[in-house]
């Protein structure tokens, strides 16, 4: 029997910081994401989102 692994879970904070730096914008405009965009970003990585 396969053993799955758990994805590991991101703040929104830290969600921010990983968008800016995914998107090579500033932290300015990434904060003003909307959740779905945050977590959109965070599916392409293989993270899941905690807010």
């Amino acid at each position: 029997m396969k053993a799955f692994r758990t994805l590991p879970k991101v703040s929104k904070e830290r969600a921010i910081q990983i968008a800016a730096n995914h998107n090579c914008v500033p932290l300015e405009v990434a904060k003003k994401y909307t959740d779905s965009e945050l977590r959109e970003v965070l599916r392409q990585l293989k993270l899941k989102a905690n807010f």
